[in-house]
Order: C-alpha cells, then structure tokens, then sequence
C-alpha cells in the first residue's frame, strides 16, 4: 500500500512540476488509447466497445482535467488522433456512426452545461457562432484551415487562462464535429466532411505542439489577462 501510495505522489508531482516528462507520459497514454482504438475497429461488436471506451476516457478527462493533472490540451490528445483516423479510413455510413459513437458519450460528459445559465447561454452562442462559420467556410480550404486554427488558438488560449474544463464548455470539438456531421447528413453534401478533416489535422498540431507553445508564453498571458471566471 505504501508502495502504491508513494507512486501515486511521484506521478502527481511529475505532472505539476516537470513539463517535458508529463508530456513524454501524456504522449504514452494517448498512443495506448489510440492502439486500443485501433484493436476495437478490428472487433464485431466495435460500436459497443467504442461507446464504453469512449464513457471512459470523458471520465477520466473530467477526473484529471478537474484535479489540474491534464490540462484541456492533454484531453484532446486522447480523442484527436482517432477521430482523424475515423475521417481518413472508414466511409460514409459506417464512418458516421463511428464518429458518434467515439464522441458522443465523451461530449456528453465532458460538456459542463450546469455550471450555471450564464455559462450555459455563452455557450450556445460560441457553439451557434462556430456552426455558422463552418457553413460559411466549407466551401474553401484557406477559410476552413482558418476557422480551424481560431477554434485550436481558442480552445488552447481558455485552457490556459480558465479553469479546468472550459474549454470544451465554450469550444468542443466533439460537439462541432457531431454537429457538423448532422449537417452533412441533412444537407448531403461532402463538403462537410473535407472541412472536419481540416479540423482534426489542425486540433492535431494544437494538441501535440499548442501545450509546448502556450507553456512558454503563459506568464506573458497570464501578466497580461487575468479573468475572473469560476
């Protein structure tokens, strides 16, 4: 017991003190994640599984991104490099129900709706916004890599001047993509699909390098913006 529990103080102690070797660890469980990922596609029953997976992987985000272990751009390291994958090797029908079954239970559990009907409202009109943008933009890659990188820059700008978890309240990824799959199902038109592709590579780069970028430059932001948001 006191073997388990003085590991669990190192790990702790790593993840508040040493950047490079919590992202080294981060890199590790991520890939474990995606591997797995990989392994349930090959299964029968692999909608199942990646619904269980998926339930999983939005608690434990909750859990560490609320203690302060993951940061908001640790979680979507979990969830970006399957997602991509998704988009690039399966197709149409299949790859739809997929994608919700991979995302929609994390969504659900990752989007922090009851912190309040201000925060609720705000919301709802970042995400409408976003939407709005995505319809406007899909028709061309320069204004679809646009609107991917504001949304990367967003998401990584909030996690490190909020608090824990609110970035996926105000911009989530899981959301936009679930909502922008329902549009090209209603619309029928391809275009959604090559502007999400677009997306994920850019949340890629923002999960794998925005943590060393935004570690960097934190005190510059936090000397300059300091919100006062609970």
């Amino acid at each position: 017991m006191e073997f388990i529990t003085t590991n669990f103080e190192n790990l702790i102690y790593i993840y508040e003190h040493i950047f490079w070797l919590k992202e080294c660890l981060t890199l590790l469980q991520s890939s474990l994640v995606f591997l797995l990922v990989l392994w349930i596609l090959r299964r029968k029953q692999k909608i199942e599984f990646l619904l269980y997976l998926s339930a999983c992987v939005g608690i434990a985000c909750v859990y560490f991104g609320d203690n302060e272990y993951w940061s908001d751009n640790d979680i979507l390291k979990f969830i970006a490099p399957a997602a991509l994958y998704f988009f690039y090797n399966t197709k149409g029908k299949e790859r739809n129900a997929i994608l919700f079954a991979f995302l929609t239970p994390y969504s659900i559990i990752s989007y922090e709706f009851y912190r309040g009907l201000e925060f609720a409202i705000a919301s709802m009109i970042s995400h409408s916004l976003i939407i709005f943008s995505i319809i406007v933009a899909k028709n061309t890659y320069y204004l679809s890599l646009f609107i991917s990188v504001v949304v990367g820059l967003l998401f990584n700008y909030i996690g490190v001047t909020a608090p824990p978890s609110t970035s996926e309240l105000f911009v989530n990824p899981a959301l936009i993509t679930l909502a922008t799959i329902w549009l090209e199902i209603y619309k029928k038109n391809p275009l959604y699909t090559n502007f999400l592709k677009i997306f994920w590579i850019t949340l890629i780069c923002f999960a794998y390098f925005g943590s060393w970028f935004f570690y960097f430059i934190q005190p510059f932001v936090a000397y300059f913006f300091q919100p006062n948001l609970s």
